[in-house]
């Protein structure tokens, strides 16, 4: 699966923006087909510093509510995803980069990717929580507040 994934990301993908490059200067001349490319980078940037301070914003607002911002953080990775399509000259990774900057899309996005990725990880191990009881698990008590990590100092150069 991740080898199909990569040879579409990186031969079929590119082909095709090449080949939707080269129509549109056919059809409008190189010029202009390089101005739009331009443009649309200049557009990327600036919408993704836009749009991520503001999911930014709404993280931290949501946090001062006590509401987990797994769903935003993925949120913000889908607004750097679109930022970055669209500096990328072509013209359907820009298509997919605009998509990635309306909100209502981000939002339904979120929790299947957040999702997507919570089982890729728990399926490689990642142990999720307190640690398992058991023999081996690790004898804590709760009585007692855990020590706090040492403090380590630069050497002075």
């Amino acid at each position: 699966m991740t080898s199909v994934v990569l040879f579409l990301m990186f031969t079929v993908f590119p082909a095709l923006e090449l080949w939707l490059i080269i129509t549109v200067g056919e059809q409008v001349g190189a010029w202009q087909t390089v101005l739009t490319l331009v443009l649309a980078g200049i557009l990327g940037s600036w919408l993704g510093k836009r749009a991520g301070f503001q999911v930014l914003r709404e993280i931290f607002e949501g946090l001062r509510q006590g509401i987990p911002p797994a769903d935003k953080l993925v949120e913000a990775g889908l607004v750097l995803v679109g930022a970055v399509l669209l500096i990328t000259p072509g013209y359907l990774s820009d298509v997919v980069g605009l998509v990635l900057f309306i909100a209502p899309v981000r939002r339904f996005l979120a929790p299947s990717i957040k999702n997507l990725a919570w089982k890729w990880l728990l399926q490689r191990g990642l142990q999720v929580g307190p640690p398992a009881a058991g023999p081996n698990a690790p004898k804590t008590n709760p009585s007692k507040p855990p020590a706090d990590p040492p403090h380590f100092q630069h050497p002075v150069a």
